[in-house]
């Protein structure tokens, strides 16, 4: 095909493309980006909110290149535009078999805002156990026995300090280090001490003061016992919205019937709202129950449907990467075709005419050159605000000044030209002899520069957009997604994709123009491989 295609044109041109072909790496890639134009051509029966075709009461509707009003098909007298996935589930159509709609592969739209309720995340509720921040002091008598507390009664699992009145201090809730029995039978024989400070297996710290000998021996020691916030292996229990375990901590059974009881209605609230943490005794001490369930809100991550995420007004990101696609590169050409002519005809006339006329030229060319584009591009949008127009304009303005003086080079080059004198001799109009001869002959730079020039045009776009200077508000753009991902650093997936789609079509087009130019270099030895 891609020979067919050349044999029609002039020797040097084949020779040319039949170069640029045996450059594997740029004919690739101007296939994958032909290839990505084309499918970002076809957005709107890719991926749309609208159905491509409607048949309702025996007529065919074609809702994604028309606008119909709600009451074409339901006949309420309602003239605005219809939800189609509401109309979907409507009578008409589910109670008709001969009434269908006719979906594109992904039923969601660029500017389609999805509800929490619409996007499936897990029903499940997490629990997860952790030790509470605890401090207490027991005063222990010489049996070991606990005659005082404060606070303690969360470290051995009852509820109330005067449940622990004469208990043992060791209990399975509580084992007691070797270290600590030493320590207080040295104080009770009232001999010298020094400060202690020792965990249990439980993450439990006992502390002692220092002691030295008294006149009597003392009747009560004081143990202070410490436990910090989350200390120790926590478990996780996994709840189903029934209120069953997928996972069941082995804590779970060592609960008493309340403190279950307790935990299942607070999780039971936690399924529809976030609700705070909730404190229960246990064998092991005080627990700290936290409850968690994956609540939606935008921008959110991906999931099932959505595998590229939803950005901040919950809009399918890859949609709108699609889209974004679309209009990088068709709004990227047609600026580049813009400022290429208008910087073929300025390099054109100062190249041919010459003299005063180049000079002149050339002077009001760098005074433009000087002016800052994005002060400009900021002062009028902030006037006149964000628009297709404004932005069409001021990058024409001030883009074709490049192209220019290659021109203007060329046609210097070229206007002393035997075919160019022989022209005049004929009688051939000077602008004829510009366009229609010496610029074929001069194209070389157009051809080589403009995949360059298109990657140059898209950077531009997603700049200024990125910037919030760039196409209206709500159209689809890599930097308005990269712009959301900056605000909410969190949110990787607004940053990842629109810089991979970027990134992609930069080095395509970097490819491509490489490849263009090794083919278009008339020295044999010029070759990109």
């Amino acid at each position: 095909m891609f020979q067919k295609l050349i044999s029609i044109l002039d020797p040097n041109t084949r020779r040319r493309l039949r170069r640029f072909g045996k450059i594997k790496r740029a004919k690739w890639s101007l296939y994958i980006l032909l290839a990505i134009f084309l499918v970002s051509i076809f957005s709107n029966f890719i991926a749309n909110e609208k159905p491509m075709i409607v048949k309702a009461d025996g007529k065919l509707y074609f809702p994604v290149a028309k606008f119909y009003p709600e009451d074409a098909f339901l006949k309420n007298g309602i003239n605005t535009r219809p939800r189609y996935k509401q109309l979907d589930k409507n009578d008409l159509f589910t109670q008709n078999k001969k009434n269908w709609m006719l979906w594109p592969m992904i039923k969601n739209g660029p500017e389609e805002s999805l509800a929490p309720t619409q996007i499936e995340v897990d029903p499940t509720l997490t629990l997860t156990f952790s030790r509470e921040a605890r401090i207490a002091t027991v005063d222990v008598d010489s049996s070991s026995n606990i005659q005082r507390s404060r606070d303690a009664a969360g470290f051995f699992g009852v509820e109330s300090e005067t449940a622990l009145r004469r208990k043992p201090l060791e209990t399975e809730a509580v084992p007691i280090p070797e270290s600590v029995k030493v320590a207080l039978a040295a104080r009770f024989e009232n001999k010298q001490a020094d400060v202690l400070s020792v965990k249990n297996a439980n993450g439990v710290a006992f502390e002692l003061d220092a002691y030295k000998p008294r006149s009597r021996a003392s009747k009560l020691v004081r143990l202070t016992m410490k436990q910090i916030a989350g200390e120790g292996a926590d478990q996780k229990g996994i709840l189903t919205p029934e209120m069953e375990f997928l996972k069941e901590p082995a804590i779970w059974s060592k609960l008493s019937d309340e403190g279950r009881t307790a935990i299942l209605e607070r999780a039971k609230q936690a399924m529809a709202v976030p609700k705070e943490d909730l404190g229960v005794n246990s064998p092991i001490g005080r627990l700290s129950v936290h409850f968690d369930r994956e609540t939606i809100e935008f921008p959110f991550r991906p999931v099932k449907g959505h595998s590229f995420g939803l950005d901040n007004s919950g809009r399918d990101v890859g949609v709108r990467i699609l889209y974004a696609t679309r209009t990088a590169l068709i709004f990227s050409i047609a600026l580049v075709i813009i400022t290429y002519l208008i910087g073929i005809f300025v390099g054109a006339v100062q190249g041919y005419f010459g003299q005063k006329i180049d000079i002149f030229g050339q002077r009001l060319t760098e005074i433009w050159e000087s002016m800052p584009f994005l002060l400009i591009m900021i002062l009028m949008s902030s006037i006149y605000g964000r628009s297709f127009w404004l932005l069409g304009l001021l990058y024409g303005g001030f883009s074709w000044i490049g192209i220019s003086y290659y021109m203007r080079a060329e046609f210097l080059r070229l206007r002393k030209q035997p075919f160019v004198e022989s022209a005049k001799v004929m009688g051939i109009g000077r602008w004829k002899i510009m366009f229609r001869h010496i610029l074929p002959n001069a194209l070389v730079p157009v051809i080589t520069f403009f995949p360059f020039s298109l990657v140059g045009a898209i950077f531009i776009l997603t700049s200024l957009d990125f910037l919030g200077f760039g196409l209206p508000a709500g159209t689809p753009s890599w930097g308005d997604l990269l712009s959301q991902g900056q605000t909410q650093s969190y949110a990787w997936w607004l940053v990842l994709y629109p810089t991979l789609a970027l990134f992609i079509v930069s080095l395509l087009g970097i490819f491509i123009g490489e490849g263009v130019r090794a083919a278009f270099d008339p020295r044999t030895n010029s070759r990109l491989t």
